[in-house]
C-alpha cells in the first residue's frame, strides 16, 4: 500500500501484483419488457402492414373502376337512344317533306354554285367619244360586271349535267347561257374512262381555254387565246375521258364561239370544227405535280357574200350652193352578186405546267402555252382570205406565266404574252411596200388578297398590264406603239 498526498487529500491505490491485471467492472444485462419487439421481427411486420394497405387500395380502385364503367355504359346507352330518336325524327320529317313536295328528292343530287366578278377598269385609250361606225362608247374608264355566273350541277355514276347562266354589263346588260351540258359516262378513277357530252361546252384546246375563270389570278386570258377562241364556249358534241395519268378530249363543234364578232353561237355553213387535245396529269410526288398536252383544230370558216347592186347616179353639191353644177354627178355602176364562200382554217398548240408546294400554304406554279394557226382569228383581226386583204392570215401566239402563293391569303402572278395576227403583214410607206408588224405583247402583274369563310370564298385582285401594240400610228402615219396600258381592280365572291 502506497500513500499519496494530492491537494491535501490522501488517496490510496491498490497496486496489483506482478503479472496480474485489474478486473473490468461487471455490468448486469437488462431484463427485456413483455411488449418490447424483438429486433429480428420488425421488417417482416412492416412488410405485412404495407401489403395489407396495398390490398385494400386495390380493392377500392376495383370498386371505383366498376362504378365508373357502369356509369359510362349508362351514359352511352342514353346517348345512343337519344341519337336514335333524333335520327328517327329527322327521317320522319324528311319523309313527310318528300311526300308533300316530291321535287326535294332531287336536292341530294344537285350542287349549286356561282361567282361574281365586279371590275373597275382604267385604260389609256379611253375617250369621251363614240365609235362613228358602231355608236359604242369609246370610254373604258368605268365600273362593270365582268361575270356573274349561277350554275346547277348533277353528277351521278353514269350521268352528269350542267346548266350555267352568265350575266354581265361588258356591252350593256345581258343574260345568256354559258355552260349547258348533258353527259353519259362510264366511270373510271378520278375521271371517267369515257364520257360523251352534248351541248354548249368549252373548246378542248390548250390550258387557258379550259381553265376556270374563278381559278385564274389574271383578270383575263392572254391575247392570242382570246383572239383564236373568243368566249371559249361553243355548241357541239365531245368525247373525253382518261386512264391513269392520260387525258384526252375530241370535240365536233359549230366553229362559232359565244364571244366571236360575226356569228356567235350560230352556224352559217355545214362545215364543223374538229378540236382535240391529248395530255398527261401526274402527281410526281407529294409536293410536285405536272401536266402537259398537245392540241389541234381543223375546220371551215365562212365568208359572207354580197347581193347584186343596181347602177346609181349620185349628185354631190361640191360648192354647196344648192344648185346643180357641172361635175357634181357621180355615176356608180351596178355590181353582180358575190356568193358566200367557205375557207379552211387550222391550229396546232402545246402547253405545259409544273406546280411545286414547298410549304403547307406556299408554292409556285409555272406554265406556258403556244399556238400556230391559219385563218382562225375570230376576235382581234378577223381572218377572211376573201375579204379586203384577199389572202390567208397566219397567226402565232404564246405566253409564259408564274403564280406564287404566299401563305393562305396572298397570291402574286406574272405573265408575258405575245400575239401576231398576221405574220405576212406589210405596209406602204413613201409609196413603197415594206414588211410591218401587227403584233401585240402584254406584260401583266397581278396581286390577289384571298379569303374564305364557310363555303364562301373571296378575292380582291389588282392587275396592271403594260401593252406594246403596233396598231397605232404617229403623226406622220408611220406604225407606232398604241398607248393602251390598263389597270383593273376586281372584287370577286364565289360559293
Amino acid at each position: 500500500m502506497v500513500g499519496l498526498l494530492c491537494a491535501g487529500a490522501p488517496f490510496a491505490l491498490a497496486r496489483p501484483a506482478l503479472g496480474q491485471t485489474l478486473p473490468f467492472a461487471q455490468v448486469p444485462e437488462p431484463v427485456p419488457a413483455d411488449n418490447a419487439p424483438v429486433a429480428g421481427d420488425e421488417p417482416a411486420k412492416e412488410t405485412e402492414r404495407l401489403s395489407a394497405e396495398l390490398t385494400q387500395q386495390r380493392a377500392e380502385l376495383a370498386s371505383l373502376r366498376e362504378e365508373f364503367q357502369h356509369k359510362l355504359a349508362e351514359e352511352r346507352a342514353a346517348r345512343e337512344a337519344a341519337e336514335a330518336r333524333a335520327q328517327a325524327n329527322a327521317r320522319a320529317e324528311v319523309e313527310a317533306a318528300l311526300k308533300a313536295e316530291p321535287r326535294l328528292a332531287r336536292l341530294s343530287w344537285l350542287t349549286v354554285s356561282g361567282f361574281v366578278q365586279a371590275d373597275l377598269n382604267v385604260n389609256q385609250t379611253s375617250q369621251d367619244q363614240l365609235n362613228t361606225s358602231t355608236g359604242a362608247p369609246l370610254n373604258d374608264n368605268r365600273f362593270l360586271i365582268r361575270r356573274a355566273r349561277l350554275g346547277a350541277f348533277v353528277d351521278q355514276k353514269y350521268l352528269a349535267g350542267v346548266v350555267e347562266l352568265d350575266a354581265n354589263t361588258v356591252n350593256g346588260p345581258q343574260v345568256r347561257p354559258m355552260d349547258v351540258e348533258a353527259t353519259v359516262k362510264w366511270p373510271g378513277g378520278s375521271v371517267p374512262l369515257v364520257a360523251l357530252t352534248a351541248g354548249l361546252f368549252k373548246i378542248p384546246f390548250g390550258w387557258e381555254v379550259t381553265e376556270r375563270d374563278r381559278d385564274r389570278i389574271f383578270t383575263e386570258r392572254s391575247t392570242f387565246v382570246r383572239a383564236l377562241f373568243p368566249g371559249e364556249y361553243d355548241l357541239g358534241m365531245r368525247l373525253a375521258g382518261g386512264w391513269r395519268f392520260v387525258r384526252y378530249a375530241l370535240a365536233v363543234q359549230n366553229g362559232e364561239p359565244i364571244g366571236e364578232k360575226t356569228f356567235p353561237l350560230l352556224d352559217p355553213n355545214q362545215g364543223k370544227d374538229i378540236t382535240g387535245r391529248i395530255g398527261i396529269v401526274s402527281q410526281v410526288s407529294e409536293r410536285v405535280a405536272i401536266q402537259a398536252g398537245f392540241s389541234g383544230l381543223t375546220g371551215k370558216g365562212f365568208h359572207k357574200g354580197a347581193p347584186p347592186t343596181k347602177p346609181t347616179l349620185t349628185w354631190v353639191d361640191l360648192n354647196e350652193n344648192g344648185q346643180y353644177n357641172s361635175g357634181e354627178l357621180i355615176p356608180s355602176p351596178g355590181t353582180s352578186g358575190q356568193p358566200s364562200q367557205n375557207f379552211s382554217r387550222y391550229a396546232v398548240g402545246a402547253d405545259a405546267l409544273i406546280s411545286v408546294r414547298y410549304l403547307k400554304n406556299s408554292g409556285t406554279t409555272v406554265y406556258a402555252e403556244f399556238a400556230r394557226a391559219n385563218n382562225l382569228d375570230r376576235w382581234f383581226l378577223i381572218a377572211d382570205p376573201y375579204g379586203p386583204l384577199g389572202r390567208d392570215l397566219r397567226e402565232w401566239g404564246y405566253y409564259l406565266a408564274a403564280v406564287q402563293d404566299l401563305g393562305r391569303h396572298f397570291r402574286l402572278g406574272l405573265r408575258y404574252d405575245y400575239y401576231n395576227p398576221d405574220l405576212d403583214s406589210t405596209d406602204r410607206q413613201a409609196a413603197v411596200t415594206v414588211p410591218s408588224s401587227q403584233a401585240i405583247s402584254t406584260f401583266s402583274a397581278a396581286a390577289a388578297l384571298v379569303g374564305q369563310t364557310g363555303g364562301i370564298s373571296g378575292r380582291l385582285v389588282a392587275e396592271y398590264d403594260w401593252v406594246s401594240d403596233h396598231q397605232g400610228r404617229n403623226a406622220s402615219g408611220i406604225p407606232a406603239d398604241l398607248k393602251n396600258n390598263t389597270f383593273t381592280l376586281r372584287a370577286e365572291v364565289a360559293f
